[in-house]
C-alpha cells in the first residue's frame, strides 16, 4: 500500500490529517529569533574633581540624566539636558544631624546639672508645702463661715 494511500478513503491524502478536527486550523511552527544578549544598564556619567568639570561635560541629546560624583564623596551632581535646550545641573549633599555626634559632659558638669535639678526639687517640694498650708486655712477658714451661718439662721449643728 502506498504510504500516502488510506485503507478508509481510497485515494491519496497527502498532508491531510485525519485526526484534525474540521474547522481549526493547522499550527504553524513560529520562526526561531535569536535575541541579542542585554547589555547591563547603568549609569552615565563619571567621578570628577569639581562642579566646574561637570559645567564642561558634554551630556546625552536624550534628556537621560547624568551622574557624576565627587571624588572626595562630599556630593553627587547631576546634569540633564532639558526641553527648551538648557541644561539642568543639581548637587546633592548629605546632610549632617547634630544627633549623629554623642555629646559627653563632664565630672563638673555632670555635678552642676545634679545640683540645679536638686535646687529646683527642694523649690518644687516648699511650692508643694506652701500649697497645702494655704488650702488648709482655706478649709479651716470654709469651716468657720458654715458655722457662722448654721448660728445665724438658727440651724442645727
Amino acid at each position: 500500500m502506498n504510504p500516502y494511500q488510506q485503507p478508509y478513503f481510497g485515494r491519496q491524502m497527502y498532508g491531510y490529517n485525519p485526526y484534525q478536527v474540521i474547522g481549526q486550523p493547522m499550527p504553524q511552527q513560529q520562526p526561531i529569533v535569536q535575541q541579542q544578549p542585554m547589555q547591563p544598564i547603568g549609569l552615565q556619567g563619571k567621578s570628577v574633581d569639581s562642579i566646574d568639570v561637570v559645567k564642561a561635560m558634554d551630556i546625552p541629546l536624550d534628556g537621560s540624566i547624568s551622574y557624576f560624583p565627587l571624588v572626595d564623596g562630599t556630593a553627587i551632581i547631576t546634569k540633564q539636558l532639558q526641553m527648551d535646550g538648557t541644561s539642568k545641573t543639581v548637587i546633592y549633599q548629605p546632610i549632617k544631624l547634630e544627633s549623629e555626634q554623642p555629646q559627653y559632659l563632664t565630672s563638673e558638669e555632670l555635678n552642676s546639672s545634679i545640683k540645679i535639678i536638686a535646687e529646683d526639687n527642694n523649690n518644687l517640694k516648699q511650692g508643694m508645702e506652701d500649697i497645702k498650708g494655704q488650702m488648709q486655712e482655706v478649709s479651716n477658714k470654709f469651716k468657720e463661715l458654715l458655722d457662722e451661718m448654721r448660728t445665724f439662721r438658727g440651724g442645727k449643728r
